[in-house]
């Protein structure tokens, strides 16, 4: 299971805000997060990220920029499957089948294509 699954609210916003970044500093954190700590609280919660091994900061001018240490996409797949598991008794189907009716994510025919070429090849490797 990923890291992201053991951390707080809070942290789990902090890493979410870093991750839509790529990097970013507290402000920048600060102004993503819903009833937002204070600047010091941030920083706080991003020494405990570091101490965690999550996060990873460098200079740039007189502010810290902060990154995530490991990448976006298997971070969100760890995270994917874990929704799955969680919330559709492990069946990625019942998630596609709940985002699609939801009718939040309009899909282009690009898209679309794009998928059905997914699921073929899925298919010819026996998933």
């Amino acid at each position: 299971m990923s890291q992201h699954a053991n951390l707080s609210r809070r942290e789990r916003q902090i890493m979410d805000s870093i991750y839509s970044r790529s990097e970013a500093t507290v402000l920048d954190i600060q102004s993503d997060l819903p009833k937002a700590p204070t600047p010091t609280a941030i920083r706080t919660m991003l020494r405990i990220l570091m101490e965690k091994g999550m996060v990873r900061r460098h200079k740039q001018g007189r502010e810290f920029i902060y990154s995530p240490t490991s990448p976006r996409r298997p971070e969100g797949t760890k995270a994917l499957k874990h929704v799955v598991q969680t919330f559709f008794e492990g069946s990625f189907k019942q998630a596609l089948a709940a985002q699609l009716a939801s009718g939040d994510e309009t899909l282009t025919d690009d898209e679309l294509r794009d998928m059905v070429k997914l699921i073929k090849a899925a298919r010819e490797k026996g998933n």
